[in-house]
Formats: C-alpha cells, sequence, structure tokens
C-alpha cells in the first residue's frame, strides 16, 4: 500500500507499541519479525519507509539495510533504525550502510514522528511522481545509483564561535567536497557563493528560539537555498526542538556533539541525494522535451502541435481575434531519398524546416506532423495575414539551396501550402483540431493538384 510505514522489529510488544504510537499520527502501518519477512513485505506493499530495530533474530542489521537497497526500485527506500546500541562507531556503520537515520531507544516519540513526516516530505524525485517500472525505464530513472557523490558544495552557517569553527576546519578535511564557511547574521549571507550549495549545514545553539527557527524556515524556503538539503545541529538533549526544526523543512538533523565521522558521512549522504534528485530531474527534462519533439529536425511534434492548437483555439474565443492554420508539404520530396538516399534526404528536410521556423513571425509556430508535411500556426491573423505568410514561405524554400557532401549542384526544393483561417465570432462555429488540420489538408491537396508550389485557401476560411 503506498504511504505506508513497514515496522520491522523481533519483538512483538514493540511492533505493537510502534503501530499505535504511528497509528495515532494517521500512519498507515504494516509489521514484519525477521528479515525475511521484511523483504516479502517490501516486494508486496512497496512501503514508504522502513522502521526497524537494530537487533533483529534473524540478520545482521546492515545487511537488511544494504539487502533491502538492493531490491528492485527500492535503492533509495528510506529506512530509519532504531538502536539499543549507542556506540557512535555502531551508528556510522548504520548510516554507511545506507541507513537515513539512526535513532537511540528510547526515543522521543515527537522526534521519530516528525522524521517519519520529513521523510516522506524528502521522498525522492521517482517516488514521488510514482513512476511505474517501464515508464522509470523510459525516462533514464530506473538506472543504477552509483557510489557516492561527484565533488559539490557544502556551505557552513555559524555564528563564530570556537567550538562551530573547530568542527568545521575538521569536516573541511574530512570531505573531498567544496566547503565554504559563513558567519550567521550577515546581511549578505549566501550571496558570496557562485552557485547555490548542494547542502546546508547550519548549527542552532542551545535554547534556540524563534529568531532562529525563523531564520531557518527562511533558508528552506529561499530562492538561492530551497532546493539545497539542510542538516541542523542541535543540543542532543533537546527533543522539542529536534521535531521541530525537522517539521521547517530540515532534512536531516545530528547533535552538536556527535562523531564528526557521522556528520561527515550525514553530509555526503545528503548531497549525494541531492545530485540524484537532480540528475532524475533533468532526465524528466529530456524525457518531457523528447515526447513533444521530433527528434529529426527538433521542431515540435504532432502531438504538441495538436495540443498547442486547442491552446490556440480557447485563447481565440476569449479574444474573439481570428487565427489561421496552415500545412504545408514538400513538393516531390521522394526524388530527393531516391536520387541521394535518405541519410541525404534527411539533411535536405533538416534545413528546410529551419529555414521554415526562421521565416515565421514571432508568436508563430511550426510542428512537423508527417513525413515531409509541416503544420504552421498563426495566431490573430486573417486570411491576408495568411496568405502573404504562406506565399512568403514558398519563396523561402524555392531561395534554400541545400549543398550535400559529394553533390556538385545543390538541391532545391518547392513546397505547396493549405491553409484555413477560424472566426470565434461566426455564429455556429465549432472548432477541433483534428478537424481544421484536415481542411487545411484539404486545401492543400487542391494545391498539389493545380500544379504545386502554390497556396490555396480553405473555402470555409472567415471572410
Amino acid at each position: 500500500m503506498s504511504g505506508t510505514i513497514l515496522i520491522v522489529d523481533g519483538l512483538a510488544t514493540n511492533r505493537i507499541v510502534l503501530k499505535v504510537k504511528l497509528s495515532a499520527a494517521y500512519f498507515s502501518v504494516e509489521q514484519a519479525s525477521t528479515a525475511a519477512d521484511a523483504v516479502a513485505a517490501i516486494l508486496r506493499d512497496k512501503p514508504q519507509a522502513v522502521l526497524m530495530s537494530g537487533d533483529l533474530p534473524d540478520r545482521d542489521a546492515c545487511e537488511l539495510i544494504r539487502g533491502i537497497h538492493a531490491l528492485p526500485g527500492c535503492d533509495r527506500l528510506p529506512v530509519l533504525v532504531l538502536s539499543a546500541d549507542r556506540t557512535p562507531q555502531v551508528r556510522i556503520d548504520l548510516l554507511r550502510a545506507g541507513a537515513d537515520d539512526v535513532m537511540s531507544k528510547p526515543c522521543c516519540d515527537k522526534t521519530l514522528l516528525a522524521r517519519l513526516r520529513s521523510m516522506a516530505r524528502h521522498a525522492p524525485v521517482e517516488a514521488d511522481l510514482d513512476l511505474t517500472h517501464d515508464t522509470a525505464e523510459a525516462l533514464g530513472f530506473a538506472e543504477a545509483q552509483a557510489g557516492f557523490a561527484a565533488r559539490g558544495l557544502i556551505a557552513a552557517l555559524h555564528s563564530g564561535a570556537a567550538r562551530d569553527q573547530a568542527l568545521c576546519r575538521r569536516l573541511a578535511q574530512a570531505t573531498s567536497h567544496r566547503f565554504e564557511t559563513l558567519r550567521t547574521g550577515r546581511t549578505d549571507l549566501l550571496t558570496g557563493l557562485q552557485v547555490p550549495p548542494d547542502v546546508l549545514l547550519t548549527f542552532l545553539p542551545p535554547g534556540a528560539g524563534e529568531p532562529e527557527l525563523v531564520h531557518l524556515a527562511e533558508l528552506c524556503s529561499a530562492p538561492q537555498t530551497r532546493q539545497s538539503r539542510v542538516l541542523a545541529l542541535i543540543d542532543p538533549e533537546d527533543d522539542a526542538l529536534a521535531a521541530k526544526v525537522l517539521d521547517l523543512g530540515v532534512h536531516d538533523i545530528a547533535a552538536h556533539d556527535a562523531d564528526p565521522g557521522e556528520i561527515t558521512l550525514r553530509l555526503e549522504k545528503l548531497l549525494h541525494a541531492k545530485q540524484a534528485d537532480d540528475t532524475q530531474k533533468a532526465r524528466l527534462r529530456t524525457g518531457l522535451h523528447a515526447a513533444v519533439t521530433d527528434p529529426l529536425t527538433g521542431l515540435y511534434n504532432r502531438r504538441y502541435a495538436l495540443s498547442q492548437m486547442a491552446r490556440l483555439i480557447d485563447s481565440a474565443r476569449s479574444s474573439g481575434q481570428t487565427f489561421a492554420v496552415m500545412v504545408a508539404d514538400l513538393d516531390h520530396f521522394k526524388a530527393v531519398n531516391d536520387t541521394y538516399g535518405h541519410a541525404a534526404g534527411d539533411q535536405v528536410l533538416t534545413r528546410v524546416a529551419h529555414a521554415l521556423r526562421d521565416a515565421l513571425r514571432p508568436g508563430d509556430s511550426l510542428s512537423r506532423i508527417g513525413g515531409e508535411e509541416f503544420l504552421v500556426l498563426m495566431p490573430q491573423s486573417g486570411i491576408a495575414d495568411a496568405r502573404a505568410m504562406a506565399k512568403h514561405l514558398c519563396q523561402t524554400v524555392r531561395d534554400t539551396a541545400i549543398t550535400l557532401p559529394g553533390v556538385q549542384t545543390p538541391v532545391t526544393l518547392t513546397i505547396s501550402i493549405g491553409a484555413m483561417v477560424a472566426d470565434p465570432a461566426r455564429q455556429g462555429a465549432t472548432f477541433e483540431p483534428e478537424a481544421m488540420v484536415a481542411e487545411a489538408d484539404h486545401a492543400l491537396y487542391a494545391a498539389k493538384s493545380g500544379g504545386r508550389d502554390m497556396v490555396t485557401i480553405s473555402h470555409l476560411s472567415a471572410a
């Protein structure tokens, strides 16, 4: 079930207590008593996060975490460990194995619930989009994540206390990433950084009150840092502050006196997650662009053109202005492929497409809707505008001489255009994108039949 928290603990009493607490906080809960049951439940229920004991009856906790992240689609499934062992090295081992956090038993209920809310709020991009496996593979989301992140930028914000400065020096030496130190309270805070930081490390003083929390909230929402991951160092005894900080949008917290190795590891994990999400967002943008773009010419494709026409129709109905739809088709293009080959034909088609695009007015659009067929949309245009532009496009194609490798004489072509002009104010007029393209295409057929290299306006166009 989507949104479920899976509790993994060998003791039934522990599972029952945790289920009561989480259910009261409106979490959906599933339970597993062994590592084997946990793996089966993850594959079956696809939980939002795993809350597991650091002491399991049938498997080492670190091994289970690595096993969970090795499952298909679970490489970034959040895992929160409740451990009775407070040894710094144990915490570091669990974090290095892939745990998102390690909380000591017994833990504060408010902090635990805030941590689970934080995990849900900061779900990885692909989990947040709820992509199917096939879609994820098509967009590149299913690719395995590799190691830790490439070199990034960590910015540490502190008040200048000697203890904080000493820790920053140790962290800067321990990480391979750029590490910048900034003083809080400066009016030009962060302006000296050329790029937004991947991770913000902020030091909250003991007894931090409203001013510090307001500043922290501003950092989590400011344009320069709202995409940054935030790690807050807080007083280890202040459970109320821990819950408040997590609910403000901070991604992770650690104690001021935590082992520097643990803090370094948390910074590395946050930076890796940030860069992984950035990569996924870039892949998504690339996939969305590919979905509406013709790969050969770089023009929009038919899918985009029809949706754009629907928006143009709605806009025209609101404004009452006419608009033009033109379908253009290259004349005798098959002869180019037959004579010079399909690779040369692709070059010719691309060159003509770019010439047509450059000849249009600002605000007009050009899409490739077939092999050598193009769709032109002209907002706020009447018959005279459409006719003038169509003739201009015909002349543009005639004047475009295309040089091909190994061919002595440049290739020239002509184009035929059919157009229709829609008037939303005309009584009884109904406009559908496909029907309008069909009407312009019918006019194109007339242009082809009339001798090619000419323009025909549909008789159904606005007067």
